[in-house]
């Protein structure tokens, strides 16, 4: 089975989640799934609260969305869940 053209889905971006979706989204497309739509806004502006990951890392990863709605997981062809509740 080929996934090299598979959009990934990180679902839950906290300590585990983001560093993966960051390093993959460098790479290739991958959405990024939290519930908290105060976490996502902040991501989407370059700013991870938790520093986890530094804001130069952020930008690097063109080719990652960040979403609260579930529909957006429907085009993701592989799922990563790093979600501990």
């Amino acid at each position: 089975m080929d996934l090299s053209d598979k959009t990934i889905g990180v679902i839950g971006l906290g300590y585990v989640g983001l560093p993966l979706a960051v390093e993959f989204g460098k790479i290739r497309s991958v959405v990024g799934f939290d519930v908290s739509a105060a976490r996502v806004a902040d991501l989407r502006e370059g700013i991870d609260r938790t520093r986890e990951v530094e804001p130069h890392e952020l930008a690097a990863a063109r080719y990652l969305t960040y979403t609260t709605s579930l529909e957006e997981l429907r085009s993701c062809g592989v799922f990563i869940v790093a979600e501990s509740r």
